[in-house]
């Protein structure tokens, strides 16, 4: 065990970082998932859009494509750096180092359906899971990796390992009635197999060890059959490079499946950073992060849950997960361990009867400590029904339950680099999914999803999730629907796939200045004395480091409302947030797209201070005439009913193909304005309506605000702004940002 102090990244360090190609410092683990490309027959392609590059030792590694159950390529080398997570580039993948590799194998399935054909006969061809082989994760012991998946049904573990000139493919397949048959190697050259053994004019040759396994080779391929037993097979296919294969030894990998000897046996000490502010309402404070860690591992957090009172468990964007104890003690030190590593960009963590479950950009992963020694040593495929495409932005965002123990997660469509227009859409490209218990069965809740962010599952069903503007979406806002209301579409046309409703209104738009990049919300559980009531919703704002109160205000079947900012700080994104058992609200987040973020990443908890009245509105409602605004705070009658202490404006947004939108008048239309914002870019058009505040009059108890506004009527964007003070005297001055669509009855 080592204690630092470590620092939150500012800015600076960040550039340091970047200067000094930190991703080629940390040590991912034997086994990180993404989508690579690679090297085949000599040029570029996409070598696996759900793959796994394992870490052989002796500079070999090999890339395993888990949709189609092959081994892409094994080679001595490591990669090319690209990717978002990684160099900041857009567009530009992963690309493995196999130039020169021991052997290949092209696209398509790995192993033979049961007419004994490899023929890809996915819906779209290249993309998307096999009906009849189907990978169930992955076992880690030691620096070993076991894969585990069936084939028509039968179970197979598979691993690989270095030998002096090539590499050892390694299986143990379960008794089965029907003759199995794998693609050993693919070679332009020309192949050749007599049984036990092949080779290749470009110097390849294999070696099949154990029983079971036939060979045979057509012009440019491999194949080994493996005829129906009754009895586990157990055997081996080595390759060798310019010099003759060996025949390998059978090796048993179920032994391998118990849980095996840790890899990150450091557990990393941080000291706490308690708030010692006494006049916020909120205070905040600072679970310090194990930045400076022997594994140079740069941490991002970009989910979080609590795996009990004491412990909590992190993901971050890099795909590790993190726990850290001593949340219950007296906050002097925090015990991090490292608990997982080299998943696909999680964006999303949740802690389901104890177990750790992430939601990465290929499956949501659970993770299981097989012999307690505080790592993941088993990585399951829990649910792997999500499409994946090359492009670079379509995040996998989050992942959350409901009472039922349903789980939910949302993903991004796929924008081109520069933010403008999208690639190719594929299925669930800009979705909801709602997924069973058991991962078997899923739906989608929602469509048109453009860049969410995040999303929430409130106590009563209901979903929400956060937007970014761009393409066919104006400004940031709040999704907001029932599942009775489900599908809905979201408003990005591109990716409505075949949800026939019309643009499901969110509950309400976001100024950029309140919200430039929405993530998740999150509901203030019963029982629970934060400043904000029970059941009310509170949203984060990832591009504004912010936490919004929510203050809905149905009328018959139209959601609409607004937001008030809490006066929380934060020392990097709002992203995601878990509420504790002891009432207090955990935030973590990160700086990896546009954000004010101050930090590279940030854990902290917020409490309420009690000492502090946090005089805040916790109700808006619209009328008829205007608006009616309820302060937890007892207002200063003098000024509350004079109407120069308000001011208020109104606006509107087009949305349309354009990247955002302008901001345009609602009491005068300028329709070419608005149908010119259709045609190109309109972020320089901002014509808000400035608003007369006719009246103002204040309830008996003080509490209640009715303003009556000039020219009322409903608008995409109001504004309402207010200078008073309380009956003690306290300034009292803010800003709501709602959607008005109809008054309350």
């Amino acid at each position: 065990m080592r204690i630092i102090v470590p620092t939150l990244l500012l800015a600076s360090a960040v550039a340091s970082l970047a200067q000094d190609k930190w991703y080629e410092q940390m040590q991912i683990g034997p086994a990180w998932s993404n989508t690579f490309d690679a090297t085949i027959n000599g040029e570029k392609t996409l070598g696996a859009v759900k793959g796994i590059l394992v870490d052989l030792g002796e500079g070999n590694h090999a890339l395993f494509d888990t949709e189609t159950l092959r081994v892409v390529s094994a080679y001595k080398g490591f990669v090319h750096w690209g990717g978002t997570p990684w160099t900041g580039e857009h567009g530009h993948l992963i690309k493995i180092q196999n130039e020169n590799p021991y052997f290949n194998v092209e696209s398509g399935p790995g192993w033979a359906d049961a007419a004994g054909k490899f023929d890809d006969q996915r819906a779209k061809k290249g993309f998307g899971n096999l009906e009849h082989a189907k990978f169930k994760g992955f076992f880690r012991d030691g620096k070993k990796i076991v894969f585990s998946y069936e084939v028509l049904g039968t179970p197979v573990y598979e691993s690989l390992e270095s030998t002096p000139n090539g590499v050892t493919r390694q299986f143990q397949v379960a008794p089965h009635k029907q003759a199995l048959s794998l693609v050993v190697a693919d070679d332009k050259a020309g192949v050749s197999a007599n049984g036990t053994t092949g080779s290749s004019k470009s110097g390849l040759s294999v070696a099949v060890g154990g029983k079971g396994p036939t060979l045979s080779a057509n012009k440019d391929r491999i194949v080994a059959k493996i005829s129906p037993s009754t009895a586990p097979v157990t055997f081996t296919i080595t390759y060798a490079k310019d010099g003759e294969a060996k025949a390998a030894e059978p090796v048993e990998l179920a032994a391998l499946t118990k849980g095996g000897e840790g890899i990150w046996k450091e557990t990393i000490t941080t000291p706490g950073n308690l708030s010692t502010d006494k006049k916020a309402p909120w205070v905040t404070d600072t679970v310090t992060i194990p930045e400076d860690n022997p594994w140079h591992s740069n941490i991002r957090f970009a989910g979080l849950d609590f795996v009990d009172d004491d412990t909590a468990a992190l993901c971050t964007w890099n795909g590790d997960v993190w726990t850290v104890s001593g949340l219950k003690g007296d906050w002097k030190e925090f015990k991090w361990k490292r608990f997982a590593s080299g998943l696909f960009e999680p964006l999303g963590l949740k802690v389901v009867n104890g177990a750790i479950m992430v939601h990465g950009r290929d499956q949501i992963t659970r993770l299981h400590d097989l012999n307690k020694d505080g790592e993941a040593d088993r990585y399951e495929a829990f649910f792997r029904e999500e499409s994946v495409s090359p492009n670079f932005h379509e995040f996998a965002f989050e992942l959350q339950t409901d009472k039922q123990g349903n789980f939910y997660t949302c993903k991004a469509s796929p924008v081109r680099g520069g933010g403008r227009g999208f690639d190719e859409i594929f299925p669930h490209h800009g979705t909801v999914l709602k997924i069973s218990p058991d991962g078997t069965k899923y739906t989608v809740l929602a469509t048109g999803l453009r860049a969410p962010g995040g999303l929430g599952v409130g106590p009563n069903g209901e979903i929400t999730t956060g937007e970014n503007e761009g393409s066919w979406q104006p400004r940031c806002k709040i999704n907001y629907f029932t599942p009775k209301q489900a599908p809905v579409f979201l408003g990005t046309e591109p990716s409505k796939h075949d949800v026939k409703k019309d643009f499901h209104e969110p509950l309400c738009y976001l100024p950029m200045e309140v919200d430039n990049s929405g993530a998740s919300q999150v509901w203030v559980p019963e029982g629970v004395d934060f400043g904000v009531k029970a059941g009310e919703m509170l949203h984060l704002s990832y591009g504004q480091s912010s936490v919004y109160r929510v203050l809905p205000a149905p009328v018959d079947d139209t959601m609409q409302g607004g937001v008030v900012k809490l006066p929380i700080s934060l020392g990097s994104s709002a992203m995601r947030a878990r509420f504790h058992t002891d009432g207090s609200m955990y935030v973590c987040g990160l700086r990896g797209w546009q954000t004010n973020a101050a930090a590279e990443t940030a854990f902290q908890r917020v409490r309420r201070n009690a000492e502090v009245p946090t005089d805040l509105p916790d109700k808006v409602e619209f009328t008829r005439t205007g608006v009616k605004i309820h302060f937890e705070g007892s207002l200063d009658p003098e000024l509350a009913a004079d109407p120069e202490s308000y001011s208020a404006e109104r606006w509107n947004y087009v949305r349309g193909p354009q990247y955002g939108g302008g901001e345009f008048s609602v009491d005068k239309p300028d329709r070419d304005a608005e149908k010119l914002a259709l045609e190109k870019e309109s972020q320089s058009h901002k014509v808000h309506d400035k608003i007369e505040i006719k009246a103002a009059r204040v309830s008996k108890d003080g509490h209640t605000v009715e303003l009556d506004l000039a020219g009322h009527k409903p608008s995409m964007q109001l504004k309402v702004t207010w200078d008073l003070e309380t009956t003690d005297g306290e300034v009292l001055k803010g800003d709501y940002y709602g959607t008005f669509r109809k008054p309350a009855k």
